[in-house]
Order: structure tokens, then C-alpha cells, then sequence
């Protein structure tokens, strides 16, 4: 079985577990309840873009302690946020950033030493939104598939977000399977050092 068919299967069984909410959810939740909630949802790119940016800083205030590994599916969707994450990655210690080279940039887009570009091009992943911080005491994971509007154009996606160290560790070792080359293996959660 391919690792792609893995976190396919891994998205499903997670996802069919946890309760479903809706974007209300979201302005109702404070930053430390975002400890202590997992579930399921079908969001729009804002929505999406709004819990992204939870899991983000998050990381991004772990005083170099967390890796982040964020998919924006394609590379025209990451560009507009290069700063943003050239910001990011002062505080974090190592992130990983996937998508399918859409548009034309030689050697992938220009970024700090501690992230890393992964090309997704003609891989499933290019259907996946995802953001995971992991750290000590830090385990987000955000993992959503986009659907087709109901109606009209727009982008949503369903998924789940859980701050599970477990689920955080399994995604990551999927990863790790799927880009042996570029995404080291995970330690295991307890092997953490705060």
C-alpha cells in the first residue's frame, strides 16, 4: 500500500471520528481552548485561512522548540505568503512547506534556511490542506480535503483539526513516508524535550 493510499485512509478514519461543527465554532473559541478541542467541519478558504493561522503562531511561538509542516496544495497559493512565513520561521525550528510547482519558479521560491520547499506535483497531496505544528507540549494538526462548492465556484474543504499528539505524530509519519528524502522521521511524542 502506497503512503499516499495510507494518509487517504488515515484522513477517513480520523475524520468519521470526531463530531461535526460549523464556522461559528471559530469566533467562539479562545486560543487556549484550541488545547483542548478536536473536530470535523467542511470550511471555506477563510475559515480554513483563520484556524491556519492559529496552528502557525502557535508554532511560531515556541521559541524554536516546534516543526511546521504546512501544505498550500500549489505554489501560487504560497507565494503571497512568503513573508509571513519568512517571519515564521524565526520561531520555529524547522518547517516544511508542500505544494505542486503551479507556476514557473527555478529551484522553488526563495526561503530561509529553516523551511524547506516539497514539490507535491502529481501527487495526491495537491488535494490536501493541511498545517501541523509539533513540538513539546505543542501537537495541532489541521488536515481538510477540498470539495466541490454546492454551488457556484468557491473552495471549501472537509476535514478535521484535533490537538492530538498522537494524531500529530501519525500525520507526520505519513509524511515522512510519503518524502523519505525530505521529511525526516518524527520522534515520538514522548521523546520530546520541553
Amino acid at each position: 500500500m502506497s503512503a499516499f493510499r495510507i494518509l487517504d485512509d488515515f484522513y477517513k478514519d480520523v475524520l468519521s471520528s470526531y463530531p461535526p461543527q460549523g464556522e461559528a465554532l471559530l469566533r467562539q473559541l479562545t486560543p487556549e481552548a484550541w488545547r483542548h478541542i478536536a473536530f470535523r467541519y467542511i470550511l471555506s478558504v477563510a475559515a480554513m485561512t483563520s484556524v491556519s493561522h492559529i496552528i502557525e503562531e502557535a508554532a511560531a511561538q515556541s521559541r524554536g522548540t516546534a516543526h511546521l509542516h504546512v501544505s498550500f496544495q500549489f505554489m501560487s497559493r504560497f507565494l503571497p505568503q512568503v513573508e509571513r512565513y519568512r517571519t515564521i520561521s524565526l520561531g520555529i525550528a524547522r518547517g516544511w512547506i508542500y505544494g505542486a510547482m503551479d507556476v514557473h519558479e527555478p529551484g522553488g521560491p526563495i526561503l530561509p534556511a529553516s523551511l524547506r520547499w516539497i514539490n507535491t506535483e502529481g501527487t495526491p497531496l495537491v488535494q490536501y490542506w493541511f498545517v501541523v505544528a509539533y513540538g513539546p507540549g505543542l501537537f495541532m494538526s489541521l488536515l481538510a480535503r477540498e470539495i466541490s462548492a454546492l454551488h457556484g465556484a468557491g473552495r471549501y474543504y472537509e476535514g478535521f483539526y484535533a490537538f492530538d499528539r498522537d494524531i500529530s505524530y501519525q500525520l507526520l509519519l505519513i509524511l515522512h513516508m510519503c518524502f523519505p528524502e525530505d521529511v525526516p522521521m518524527p520522534r515520538r511524542p514522548e521523546e520530546l524535550q520541553w
